[in-house]
């Protein structure tokens, strides 16, 4: 126990000198220097009162003009900031026939969506030259290899789709009852 209180002391000594120790990397100055230098201050500097100050003074009288532009006539009769507004109302009925338009395209354009993926593909393939699977020399043929017609290849595969068809039918017809 009293070796680590002793290393404790060790370390909170080196610490203590560590930091104690303050060297000034920009500064050519020592602490001494700088101290006497922050008690001797220059005159007071005048400090103008910026940008803003003015923005915000020009602002006032500003407002009371837009306010007083707005304020309908003593006769009832709207103001000429109320007519320069209402003159761009045109475009309120623009955007609302443009809206409604394009809102009607995009409800045909969901539609005609649904409508194709909907539809069953059809599962016949048109080749441009369906003669290109029985090309070959007429000479040194196996027995028993001749030049077939594809309604033979067509008619078994039509077989097959048929008959998962109804295994899917009947499947879902199960399912259902």
């Amino acid at each position: 126990m009293f070796a680590l209180r002793r290393k404790a002391v060790q370390s909170a000594d080196r610490l203590g000198a560590v930091a104690g120790r303050s060297t000034r990397r920009y500064s050519s100055k020592t602490a001494d220097e700088a101290h006497h230098d922050h008690h001797h201050h220059a005159g007071p500097k005048d400090e103008p009162l910026g940008t803003q100050f003015f923005f915000v003074l020009a602002l006032i009288p500003a407002s009371l003009a837009v306010y007083s532009a707005s304020k309908p006539s003593a006769d009832g009769s709207p103001s000429g900031l109320s007519k320069i507004i209402d003159s761009y109302s045109q475009y309120k009925e623009q955007w609302m026939a443009r809206n409604t338009l394009h809102t009607t395209m995009i409800e045909q354009a969901a539609f005609d969506r649904n409508l194709f993926q909907s539809v069953e593909k059809s599962q016949v393939y048109d080749l441009k030259f369906p003669e290109v699977f029985n090309v070959g020399s007429p000479y040194n043929n196996i027995a028993g290899n001749r030049a077939r017609t594809l309604e033979e290849a067509v008619a078994v595969y039509e077989k097959q789709r048929a008959d998962e068809q109804e295994r899917t039918l009947a499947a879902m017809a199960e399912k259902s009852s």
